[in-house]
């Protein structure tokens, strides 16, 4: 009679080990790097290379505009959110973003060392431009400025010297009062509502070097400003507008800057003068390029593309996209060889063609 009882038990000890027993984990299938379902905010080229930097850290890196994308190794891992990225040489590209972060490439973007981290001043760089002179800039908000002069190796904090700054000066009757910008952001005008001023304090989105050798920096609350003599001092240039301005562009004799609701402006004189352009949309721009046929290219919010053919005076739609609204915006645009275009933004990584040509989500 306990013969089977016996039995019961062995089969119960041998369960026992068997399930408690090492074996091999199984094989997962390898990561799978979705561009259409990640917020990309920087997109960089050097040849065939492609970089983009995104939300929680993300640097992807491919060889084709159609994928397939792959994540780039970078160290330490952080969750901090990359604003931007570019290449300085063929090899060697940067990544800013939140918290004061910056990555740095010597691999053409397959492995990223840290060169920069603040997290007790959480305030983001916004952008990352050079190197003019040998010198390379990261910018961002209530002022922040970096400078480089090791190839993004170290980075130093960096000033902005204005010229007149602080100084009271009547309005010139020549000049119209600036436009008012009521969708400024609020938090960044505190020194204004104290009953004082600086344009230093104000968000710092792009810089560019303009064809007569200047520098110019463009940012939050109407800040355009001009140096030429390499970064060591600036000098306020005026639009007209007082809204946020997000980058600007260089494009033959001309430059152009741009920003919120649609607002752009040319100039053909170094920044002497300026002259609204006519832009059929009134959404906020984030970025642009100048096509080898000299064509201008603004991106924006709602899936906007928006191309001129007369250096900046006026744009029209240039294409149209499906997927559109708060969460359909682009933040970075590239041309490609072909012609075609490369943007980035809430719904990811796409190509495009203008003029309708066609779009298609990076694979």
């Amino acid at each position: 009679m306990a013969v089977p009882a016996y039995g019961v038990v062995a089969l119960v000890l041998i369960g026992a080990v068997y399930s408690f027993s090492h074996r091999p984990p199984p094989a997962f299938p390898p990561t799978q790097v979705h561009p259409d379902k990640l917020l990309v905010n920087g997109l960089a080229q050097s040849g065939k290379r492609l970089i983009a930097a995104g939300e929680l850290g993300h640097i992807l890196v491919s060889d084709s505009p159609d994928g397939p994308w792959r994540e780039s190794k970078i160290e330490p891992s952080r969750g901090s959110t990359f604003t931007r990225a570019a290449f300085i040489d063929d090899k060697t590209a940067l990544a800013v973003g939140h918290d004061g972060w910056i990555v740095r490439s010597s691999d053409g973007g397959e492995t990223w060392k840290e060169v920069a981290f603040d997290p007790q001043r959480p305030d983001p760089l916004l952008n990352v431009a050079g190197p003019f002179d040998g010198k390379l800039y990261a910018m961002g908000a209530f002022g922040l400025l970096l400078t480089s002069s090791d190839q993004g190796q170290t980075w130093q904090p960096g000033t902005l010297a204005i010229e007149g700054e602080g100084a009271s000066a009547a309005p010139s009757a020549e000049a119209p009062p600036a436009e008012a910008d009521p969708n400024a952001d609020p938090f960044a005008n505190f020194s204004e509502s104290a009953g004082g001023d600086s344009s230093a304090d104000r968000h710092l989105n792009a810089m560019i070097s303009t064809p007569d050798g200047s520098l110019l920096l463009v940012g939050e609350r109407g800040v355009v400003l001009q140096s030429r003599d390499s970064g060591v001092s600036w000098k306020k240039l005026d639009t007209g507008y007082a809204g946020s301005f997000f980058g600007a562009i260089a494009a033959g004799e001309r430059v152009l800057v741009y920003g919120m609701r649609g607002n752009a402006f040319w100039s053909a004189d170094a920044g002497a003068t300026w002259t609204r352009s006519k832009v059929p949309v009134k959404v906020s721009l984030f970025s642009g390029t100048a096509l080898p046929s000299g064509d201008i290219v603004l991106v924006g919010d709602n899936n906007t593309v928006l191309q001129s053919k007369d250096g900046g005076a006026t744009f029209t739609v240039a294409s149209e996209a499906a997927t559109r609204g708060l969460a359909a915006g682009l933040a970075e645009v590239l041309v490609l060889p072909d012609g075609s275009l490369l943007t980035a933004g809430d719904t990811g990584i796409t190509r495009r063609a203008i003029n309708g040509a066609g779009n298609g989500a990076a694979p």
